[in-house]
């Protein structure tokens, strides 16, 4: 595929973003996190007709939001008043959280075991980056034994697959590493006692998916470019 089109193809995906691009996404963002706020206010509303202890911590997501919220602004426009805001809403979602966490410990729970489960995420998903690359080099070490893949040839291939192309198909080897250390993860929690290991590890696919494509997101433009010049 010709640098120009493939350029092109990647604009219309809007995989490289112009100005109405981002106001699109802020105002998306924005919406998003009305709806998020909307569905645990409901959330929080069932939790406490049932006299869960859930709702504390499901209201608490609404002070944090606009802890965050004041905060930013208070960083952009250095006004004391998003300031004030996001110190009482801080300390809002604090009372909140606080009250959660002292019924929690009280039901049985464990900070520690909590603190613990964070931390083996965070490696996990550093695993995961680690057998992405792993899964990256055995392809191209297949490619090699069995297809006789030299520098010419892996030329001719990148031309010929867009860019949007090679990070779908980027994506799918880091969706087959991640879901390999999620698979891995469970005889972990099982062995340091955790319990629900099957649904801590699918929560750590999850979470660890969503991080993996904030990032990307983030860093999509970055990535792009430097595929576009092994085009030239």
């Amino acid at each position: 595929m010709e640098r120009s089109e493939d350029l092109k193809q990647a604009r219309d995906l809007h995989l490289i973003r112009d100005e109405r691009d981002r106001e699109v996404e802020a105002e998306a963002g924005l919406r998003a996190g009305r709806a998020v706020m909307l569905v645990s206010q409901l959330l929080a509303a069932a939790c406490l007709m049932q006299r869960d202890p859930a709702w504390l911590a499901l209201l608490s997501l609404n002070f944090v939001w606009g802890a965050a919220k004041g905060f930013l602004r208070f960083a952009q426009d250095r006004e004391k008043l998003y300031l004030a805001w996001g110190l009482l809403t801080a300390a809002g979602a604090a009372v909140l959280l606080g009250t959660y966490f002292r019924q929690a410990w009280t039901a049985g729970m464990s900070l520690s075991r909590l603190i613990s489960y964070a931390v083996l995420c965070r490696a996990l998903t550093a695993a995961a980056g680690l057998v992405f690359v792993a899964l990256l080099l055995g392809i191209f070490w297949l490619a090699h034994r069995i297809k006789h893949m030299e520098g010419e040839q892996w030329e001719r291939y990148f031309h010929s697959v867009s860019s949007a192309g090679l990070l779908l198909r980027m994506g799918a080897v880091m969706a087959a590493a991640l879901a390999a250390v999620a698979f891995l993860s469970v005889p972990l929690f099982t062995r340091l006692g955790f319990q629900e290991p099957v649904l801590l590890a699918a929560l750590f696919f999850v979470a660890g998916g969503a991080h993996l494509l904030g990032g990307f997101s983030r860093r999509r433009e970055e990535l792009l470019q430097k595929l576009l010049k092994l085009k030239r």
